[in-house]
C-alpha cells in the first residue's frame, strides 16, 4: 500500500490495491500455518526425546544411588573384616607373647611337665589346633579383606561410570529442554504473525469495499451532474471522448501535472501513475497510456478536472514544474 497504484502492472486491481495486497496477505497466511504445523510437530517431537532423555536420566539416578548403597555395605563390612583381622593379629601376638615370657616351649618341656603321657599330647595338640585356628583365622580374614577390596574398586569404577553416563544424559536433557523452549517461542512468534496478517487482511478487506463504495458514489455524482449541462456541451464531449464501452481507443485531453501527498478519492494511496480525471468521461479504474508519462489508471478526481482534463501526478515538484500542461492523445485501453 505504501508504494501506491504501480501502472507497470497494467491493471487498476494490481499487487497495489487492497484486494490484491489482501491476496498476497492471504498466500503468505497460509504459508505461515503450514510453518506453524511443521514447528508444532517438530516441538512434539523434541517434547518426546526430552522425556525419554529425562526417563533415562532418572533411571541412571536411581542405578547410582543403588551402587551408592551397595558401596557402603562393602564399606561396613570391610571396616568390620579389618576389625576382626585387627583383633584376631592382636591376640595372636598375645599368645605369643606370653610363650616368650614363659620361656621356648617344646614338646620335651611339655612331656617333662606332664603327669602323663597323654597330658603330654594334650598339652602338644592344643598347641598345634591353636596355632593352626589362628593361622586359618587370619588368611581367611586376609581373602576377606582382598575380596572387599576387589568389590569396592569395581563399585568405584561403575560409579564412575554412571557418573560419566549421568552428565551426558543432563546435558542431553538440558539440550533437548533448550531446543523445545525455542521451539515453543518460535511457535508462539508464528502464531503472533499469523494473527497480525489476518488483522491486515481484514483491515485491507475493508479499504477495499470502501474505496469501491467511493469510487461508484463519485461516478454516480459525476454522471448526475454531466446529466443536466447543456445540450450543446454533451454532443462535444461524445464527440471528442469517442465511443463508450471496452475497446481501445484515443483520446486528446490536457495533462496537468501536480505533486501532492496523500489519498485518492478512491482510498488509494497517491503515486506515480495515479491519473485524476472526470470520471464522466474516463470512469474510473480505466487504464491508460499517457504519452511522455507512462501507463496510468484513472483513480482520483477533483473539482477542478471537468471534461478532456487529467492530473498527473508526478515524484517531485521539479518533475511537476517541468511537465506543466500539455495537450496530449492518450490511449484507453477500455
Amino acid at each position: 500500500m505504501a508504494a501506491g497504484v504501480l501502472p507497470t502492472l497494467g491493471d487498476a486491481r494490481s499487487s497495489a490495491t487492497p484486494r490484491a495486497h489482501a491476496g498476497a496477505l492471504r498466500a503468505e497466511q497460509a504459508a505461515l500455518a503450514r510453518r506453524e504445523h511443521r514447528a508444532l510437530l517438530g516441538l512434539y517431537a523434541a517434547e518426546t526425546r526430552l522425556a525419554r532423555a529425562r526417563g533415562s536420566a532418572k533411571a541412571l539416578d536411581a542405578q547410582a544411588a543403588a551402587v551408592a548403597r551397595e558401596r557402603e555395605v562393602v564399606r561396613r563390612h570391610a571396616a568390620a573384616v579389618r576389625r576382626s583381622l585387627a583383633a584376631a593379629r592382636r591376640r595372636l601376638a598375645r599368645e605369643l607373647r606370653s610363650l616368650y615370657e614363659q620361656g621356648q616351649p617344646d614338646p620335651v618341656a611339655i612331656l617333662l611337665g606332664a603327669t602323663s603321657i597323654d597330658e603330654a599330647v594334650a598339652g602338644i595338640d592344643s598347641l598345634k589346633r591353636m596355632a593352626n585356628a589362628d593361622r586359618r583365622l587370619v588368611a581367611d580374614l586376609r581373602r576377606k579383606e582382598a575380596r572387599l577390596r576387589a568389590l569396592e574398586a569395581l563399585l568405584g569404577v561403575r560409579d564412575r561410570e554412571l557418573a560419566a553416563v549421568r552428565r551426558s544424559a543432563g546435558d542431553a536433557a538440558a539440550w533437548l529442554g533448550s531446543v523445545a523452549r525455542d521451539r515453543v517461542r518460535a511457535l508462539a512468534g508464528l502464531r503472533a504473525r499469523g494473527d497480525l496478517t489476518r488483522r491486515e487482511i481484514a483491515e485491507l478487506d475493508a479499504a477495499a469495499r470502501r474505496a469501491e463504495r467511493r469510487s461508484a458514489t463519485l461516478t454516480r455524482s459525476r454522471t448526475r451532474t454531466a446529466s443536466v449541462t447543456t445540450t450543446a456541451a454533451r454532443p462535444v464531449a461524445a464527440s471528442v471522448a469517442g465511443p463508450a464501452g471496452k475497446g481501445k481507443r484515443t483520446l486528446v485531453v490536457d495533462a496537468v501535472a501536480y505533486h501532492l501527498t496523500g489519498r485518492t478519492a478512491s482510498g488509494l494511496p497517491v503515486g506515480v501513475g495515479v491519473v485524476a480525471v472526470d470520471p464522466t468521461v474516463i470512469p474510473l479504474g480505466t487504464r491508460m497510456f499517457v504519452p511522455g508519462y507512462g501507463r496510468a489508471v484513472a483513480a482520483d478526481v477533483g473539482t477542478a478536472i471537468k471534461g478532456n482534463i487529467i492530473d498527473l501526478w508526478m515524484p517531485t515538484r521539479a518533475n511537476a514544474r517541468a511537465w506543466g500542461r500539455r495537450t496530449v492523445t492518450i490511449t484507453i485501453y477500455g
